[in-house]
């Protein structure tokens, strides 16, 4: 009898071990990476909505170049004159240099969004630097001189914070999103979420690459309709440096 009470005590600190162990791995990745990529993110909005803007628009893309629904994004650009901002994805331009050159010549902001789309919520300090500087190494030999920086699925970890200013790299959320990557979207709804979410000053958020059952088409599709409404309502459009 005494013995059967020891096992099941034993077992009960285990148990107890075992959640106190998990509750503070949780919170590590918490402090580590969940926290400031959120704080940074709600701050760099906030900031922009108390600033009281004129009615400027910022078009941001991330996970491009996507080969033809980011020629395609580019031609609709052109149409009307509207310089944007781009995140590539590194491994990706290396594929499409012609695009990256078109985006020079054509005077959008090439940015940084990792080597391979990699989320750093999980890693270290060894990863976050080289990542970061193979994106930039690759962009340079593409003939771009990166300042700007947004990290895949929004998330950040300390290290990267240390190492964007070291760098000389400049962080970069967004504001309003679309859901424009997921196959449950269709022009209409990416188009009528734009209209609804969007501000004077408002960094936008939407993908010319990656994505499920073609998402970068309907992106451009949406921006089709969105960009003729929003021009009548006032808003111009301007790249990031612009005014960041």
């Amino acid at each position: 009898m005494q013995r059967g009470r020891s096992d099941a005590d034993c077992k009960r600190k285990d148990d107890s071990v075992m959640w106190i162990l998990a509750a503070a791995a949780l919170l590590i990745v918490f402090c580590y990476s969940v926290v400031p990529s959120f704080a940074l993110r709600y701050l760099q909005t906030a900031k922009r909505k108390k600033a009281g803007r004129e009615k400027v628009l910022y078009l941001t893309f991330d996970d491009g170049p996507g080969g033809k629904d980011t020629e395609d994004l580019l031609d609709l650009l052109k149409e009307y004159d509207i310089k944007a901002s781009f995140f590539t994805v590194a491994g990706f331009a290396k594929q499409y240099p012609e695009l990256i050159v078109r985006m020079r010549e054509e005077r959008h902001l090439i940015g940084l969004h990792s080597v391979h789309h990699n989320n750093a919520l999980f890693r270290g300090n060894k990863f976050t630097y080289s990542d970061l500087v193979e994106s930039m190494f690759i962009m340079k030999k593409l003939g771009c001189d990166a300042a700007y920086y947004r990290p895949p699925w929004g998330h950040l970890n300390l290290f990267t914070l240390g190492w964007l200013r070291r760098l000389n790299l400049h962080l970069l959320f967004w504001d309003v999103m679309a859901q424009d990557w997921s196959d449950k979207e269709t022009p209409d709804t990416i188009c009528s979420k734009l209209m609804h979410r969007v501000f004077p000053g408002a960094v936008i958020c939407l993908h010319d690459g990656r994505g499920t059952a073609g998402a970068p088409a309907r992106t451009v599709e949406a921006l089709r309709m969105a960009i003729p409404m929003l021009l009548e309502k006032g808003y111009r459009f301007k790249r990031v440096d612009e005014d960041e």
